[in-house]
């Protein structure tokens, strides 16, 4: 009977209590959360980034060119010893005739050649432009017409005056040409002015683009100057005024590439 009592008894009930709630924020400090939240990327932290990403590139470059180079072969031009050893000298402003003295005829004096004008120490390469070099005739003057018409005996000048005709070739040369001998007989006889000056504007037109030509040749050479690795600017010649002297012809002598 006390038995079965004890098996029939229901266990007591236990209360179960809800769990307390956490604790509701103010206005201010939840507006703080939100702030730190948004400010979880700073520019600090950008910037240590971007610091780690150069200093793997500089230590990867070192290792791969053998301890040659930090910017994987690549030397700007700002950073090369003989342009930052410049910013601090003024530029050379030399005549003609001082820009002889630079020829490489003296071994105590550097090496320059002048392309339209810019002068460009080249010492760094005596067997090229030094005496006797294959390109030795450029040194201590201002050659750009040869850079441009190739004719390395008769345009060893900076007279660019009329090199645009080598640009006006085959048939458009030849209708110049047509056009030429139109316009003399016309103005031989006097009539037809309004003709005389549109051939005249074609063929005007047609040498400014040529001119373009001479202009983007004469562009590529200071470039190459400027831009070379053991090349660097010096600074300008001057030229005396050609108003009034003749206009040289194309160069009829052999040429060289």
């Amino acid at each position: 009977m006390a038995e079965d009592t004890i098996r029939n008894r229901r266990p007591p009930l236990t209360t179960t209590l809800p769990a307390p709630a956490p604790p509701s924020l103010s206005v201010d400090e939840s507006d703080e959360t939100d702030a730190n939240i948004s400010k979880g990327i700073s520019v600090i932290d950008i910037l240590r980034v971007l610091t780690g990403v150069l200093l793997l590139s500089v230590i990867f470059s070192w290792f791969v060119t053998d301890g040659e180079s930090i910017t994987w072969g690549y030397k700007p031009k700002y950073l090369r010893w003989n342009n930052l050893k410049n910013l601090f000298k003024p530029p050379l402003l030399l005549t003609d005739e001082q820009l002889l003295q630079y020829s490489g005829a003296n071994p105590s004096l550097p090496i320059y050649i002048a392309i339209n004008g810019s002068v460009f120490d080249v010492s760094a390469s005596p067997q090229t432009y030094g005496p006797g070099g294959a390109y030795g005739f450029f040194s201590g003057r201002d050659a750009s017409r040869a850079f441009v018409s190739g004719c390395f005996k008769e345009d060893l000048t900076w007279d660019l005056r009329g090199l645009e005709e080598m640009y006006i070739t085959g048939d458009v040369r030849e209708q110049d040409d047509k056009e030429l001998s139109e316009i003399s007989r016309l103005e031989s006889s006097g009539e037809n002015d309004s003709r005389v000056r549109y051939l005249k504007k074609r063929r005007d037109r047609r040498r400014k683009e040529a001119w373009g030509q001479v202009e983007k040749a004469i562009s590529h050479w200071e470039k190459f100057f400027n831009n070379h690795e053991q090349y660097f600017y010096v600074g300008k010649v001057l030229h005396p005024d050609l108003s009034g002297t003749p206009v040289r012809e194309l160069c009829k002598g052999d040429k060289k590439p």
